[in-house]
């Protein structure tokens, strides 16, 4: 079998998205957008190209070079995704990418209340709702559709939610991890490539080829004592009164770094340390990123929510009223020492640079690099990185950076007059024409649905015609029915509460003489919508009503408990009312919820302005620090866990110049061909399946024994000898003249015949060749009169004293303390076997 393998490039020079061709299907995998050198109109054209054949849509990650061309797709090929294009993700990626959406987007221009503005705050929305969400380890079940297509996705350990897909086929298995980690770090898990044991999962094995990138590792230091050189650093920089600003992904790395900081200040105020330090956060999506993330816990590590739990802490994310949500112009009110934390976009970046810079004490920590990072952050990094070669300087160790950067400069003058009003009309135009297309295309996606099914129908006998006014009627307006059989509901439940309900008047008419069973009287079933789950009930009906006029007013001073937090899931009555003095006048100042995750300020009609960029160079004066805090594989790890997957080849997507060489070469000595791949040109790869038949020598067959296994099957144990044997002359040339017009190219025949002496034998133990269903194995033993059940977790308990439990395809365990019972569960779960 073949697939065709191809690295996207729109001009940036980097790989923005990979495609994966089968007979049938397109996938498309992680549609990136970082560059500040590709316009939003340039990479429209580029992608223009490829989308019309995509079916499918896959995202691991929700950074932007992985997620941060969709919203552009979704939006501007919308016929594609309603009527074919599918789209799958985990939940965290669907929410901390629309983050990363918001703050990139914002920062072009192409988002909010400006006049160069492309998208609304709804078209994001609904481009992230379009996406199916998934689970860890759950399947997708393209089969039918795609020829044998299945994905799954598996925790990466890069970020919340991040995913290594397994895309599988009946031929092909193809495992793409663009970014990994296999340790655990503050807030994640290790990547699901190894079991508890440390060996490779099955379901992730022998695969075709492995998709990843070797153009950066983490640090091979232990995550421990990266944190310590991290709290060290920060405890330097805040210390005579300095500050420390950290720019971060704030739908990447941002969680992570934030519960570290968190750490830090806790550990501190044990010592009555760093207790009054504020912590900023500059966002454009402000603290939303937040409130997704108390929603995701079990995303999370256990471990590490167990051990906040135990500080008092609801979520590692709590750092109560120290904590804001603050634009950049607001930075001066804040005055000291303070961490902030800035949103890795160009235009925050260089706004909070500039006002950080002028303070005479400022280090600026460096987490990560990469290409997408702003210029003066690019700058500073690689004059940190020369100092470092020159002085030998480890990571976490500071350098005086002085000199002149260029900073980009947004300037936002109001719409007035005859330009607002032509801004306003233009907005509305395109909404309108927006909710149109939508409607109309959803409306032939339907038709399209429903012919489909039709014909399928036909396919299967059941003709009938088509009656296309039931179609729009019966399919187009389900939604609608829906929401009559909603409003029904509520009406019928405040039936009781004197509303008086409507009944069809009718007559009645009772013959004289008529029996009793006769003497009906007509009887309405209410109407009930039903689905595969059972029946759709409204629960607005079991919420008892309480009379507000009888709850006796709360104080006001419990009103303003409940508004210092309004995230706070806590009950309020479990919470001591006691604050020290010194809280009392923070704590009774109201906190303002608008500035905490609402977004509504980017709507494009709320006070519209002009939007004009410059640029200036500033001198700036600040400490420069970097430290490896990515949640990466290290260089070392990674080529001792992919050769343990056995993989037929590794495919490294470009460009091949960033690609690093030791890892390389690494694998190459381990027998394992690595495949750079170059730039917007389709490889085609062929997995070669060779196949021998093989005839059994009648002889032969007399001594087989053949047992029974699950669905009909019959297995053999075969030991013998393989010769070839050539059919008789006048047979070939027979057969040659009746299929010469086929070009039918005689072969020599393979026949197993037996051994001529037993003495070659093999000696070894026996093998359990089968499927040991727990299902039929509850079956045989209920027929025995004993009692099987199912526990949780698909176990089989036996009369309370023998648990089953099937750990994979190939391992069964039985378990229960030796008895009579015991070895007859053992022994039918043997039987089910056959043994060769």
């Amino acid at each position: 079998m073949t697939y065709t393998f191809s690295c996207c490039d729109d001009g940036c020079g980097n790989s923005v998205g990979t495609i994966v061709r089968f007979d049938n299907v397109t996938i498309l995998i992680d549609p990136g957008w970082f560059s500040s050198h590709i316009g939003y109109e340039d990479s429209i054209r580029y992608w223009s190209n490829l989308i019309p054949e995509v079916n499918i849509i896959l995202l691991s990650q929700s950074s932007i070079d992985c997620i941060g061309a969709y919203v552009m797709l979704y939006h501007n090929f919308l016929p594609h995704f309603i009527s074919r294009i599918q789209v799958y993700a985990t939940l965290p990626v669907i929410n901390l990418g629309r983050v990363s959406t918001f703050d990139f987007y914002t920062s072009k221009g192409l988002l909010g209340p400006y006049d160069t503005n492309q998208l609304d705050l709804d078209d994001v929305e609904k481009a992230f709702e379009h996406i199916e969400s998934l689970k860890y380890s759950q399947l997708v079940d393209l089969r039918s559709k795609f020829d044998g297509l299945t994905l799954v996705a598996y925790n990466s350990g890069y970020s919340p939610g991040g995913c290594i897909w397994c895309i599988s086929t009946y031929f092909e298995k193809l495992v793409y991890a663009r970014r990994w980690n296999h340790t655990r770090d503050a807030i994640l898990n290790g990547a699901m490539l190894l079991d508890s044991t440390g060996k490779p999962i099955s379901t992730l094995l022998r695969p075709s080829a492995i998709i990843t990138t070797f153009d950066k590792f983490g640090s091979s230091k232990p995550h421990a004592r990266r944190m310590k050189v991290f709290k060290d650093t920060a405890k330097q920089a805040l210390s005579s009164n300095g500050s420390l600003l950290i720019p971060v992904e704030v739908g990447g790395n941002f969680l992570d770094l934030l519960v570290s900081v968190h750490d830090f200040l806790y550990e501190s105020s044990k010592n009555k340390l760093y207790t009054q330090v504020p912590v900023l956060l500059v966002s454009y999506s402000k603290g939303r990123t937040l409130t997704y993330a108390k929603s995701m816990l079990e995303w999370l590590s256990s471990s590490a929510i167990k051990t906040w739990e135990s500080r008092d802490n609801k979520t590692p994310f709590d750092l109560g009223r120290r904590f804001h949500v603050v634009t950049s112009k607001e930075l001066k009110k804040y005055a000291g020492s303070k961490i902030c934390f800035v949103s890795l976009v160009e235009t925050l970046v260089d706004e909070v640079l500039k006002y950080f810079c002028q303070l005479e004490r400022t280090t600026i920590m460096l987490p990560s690099f990469n290409g997408a990072c702003p210029t003066a952050l690019m700058s500073m990094y690689r004059k940190w990185e020369q100092a470092s070669k020159q002085h030998n300087l480890e990571e976490g160790k500071p350098i005086l950076y002085s000199g002149q950067l260029t900073f980009k400069n947004v300037k936002l003058d109001p719409l007035e007059g005859e330009k607002l009003e032509q801004y306003m009309q233009k907005i509305s135009e395109r909404r309108d024409q927006r909710q149109e297309m939508t409607a109309e295309l959803v409306k032939e996606a339907k038709m399209a649905t429903s012919m489909d099914t039709f014909a399928a129908r036909s396919r299967n006998g059941k003709t009938g015609s088509i009656d296309f006014e039931d179609i729009e009627e019966g399919d187009f307006d389900e939604e609608e029915e829906e929401d009559n059989l909603m409003g029904m509901l509520r009406d019928s439940s405040v039936t009781s509460a004197g509303k008086p309900a409507i009944e069809t008047p009718t007559d009645i008419y009772v013959p004289e003489g008529a029996p009793p069973k006769h003497q009906m009287f007509p009887f309405q079933p209410p109407r009930v919508k039903r689905d595969d789950y059972g029946s759709i009930v409204d629960f607005n009906m079991l919420i008892p009503k309480e009379d507000e006029s009888g709850k006796p007013k709360r104080p006001s001073s419990e009103e303003s408990e409940e508004e210092k937090d309004p995230y706070d899931l806590a009950d309020p009555r479990t919470m001591s009312t006691k604050r020290p003095r010194k809280e009392d006048s923070n704590s009774r100042s109201p906190k303002n919820d608008d500035n905490w995750d609402n977004i509504e300020y980017l709507d494009a009609k709320n006070c519209p302005a002009k939007r004009t960029e410059s640029f200036a160079k500033i001198n700036v004066k600040c400490s420069v620090t970097f430290i490896n805090l990515e949640s990466l594989v290290d260089q070392r790890s990674a080529t001792v866990i992919w050769p343990a997957l056995k993989p037929k080849k590794i495919l490294l997507m470009g460009p091949p110049e960033v690609q690093i060489e030791s890892p390389i070469l690494t694998l190459s000595k381990r027998d394992i061909e690595v495949v750079k791949m170059p730039l917007n040109k389709d490889v085609v790869f062929d997995t070669t399946i060779k196949s021998l038949e093989i005839s059994v020598d009648p002889e032969l067959d007399q001594l087989l024994k053949w047992q029974s296994v699950s669905d009909g099957y019959t297995v053999a144990h075969v030991i013998g000898r393989l010769v070839k044997e050539k059919p008789p002359t006048a047979k070939i040339q027979q057969v040659q003249k009746q299929r010469q017009d086929q070009q039918f190219l005689h072969r020599n025949k393979l026949v197993l015949k037996p051994l001529k002496t037993t003495s070659k034998y093999h000696t070894s133990g026996s093998l359990s060749i089968g499927d040991v269903r727990l299902a039929e194995l509850k079956r045989v033993l209920t027929a025995q009169r004993h009692r099987a059940e199912f526990k949780g977790e698909g176990t089989l308990v036996v009369d309370g004293q023998v648990a089953v439990r099937k750990i994979s395809d190939g391992e069964t365990i039985v378990d229960g303390t030796p008895s009579e019972l015991f070895y007859l569960v053992k022994k039918s779960v043997t039987d089910m076997l056959a043994k060769i």
